[in-house]
């Protein structure tokens, strides 16, 4: 993790969010967590990702590669 995201986090955790609204357990139910599905990946795959990949952002990376991978499947061959 780079010095600047450190900075940045600490910042965070010292924030005022007085102002900002509070909301209802009914609101909170519609939130979807980013990561609710995991993908076993093997390890050797996981490695090059996050070996290849700058300051962790490796479940990027992986998502870029699957949607590129979806797009070109999902792509009809040109005559």
């Amino acid at each position: 993790m780079t010095d600047e995201r450190i900075d940045e986090l600490l910042r965070f955790k010292t924030k005022d969010f007085t102002d900002c609204p509070v909301l209802t357990e009914e609101q909170l139910k519609e939130f979807k967590p980013r990561y609710a599905n995991l993908l076993p990946l093997d390890s050797d795959v996981l490695e090059w990702l996050k070996r290849s990949s700058e300051d962790g952002d490796y479940p990027w990376k992986a998502n870029a590669l699957l949607r590129n991978a979806m797009t070109a499947a999902l792509t009809p061959p040109t005559p």
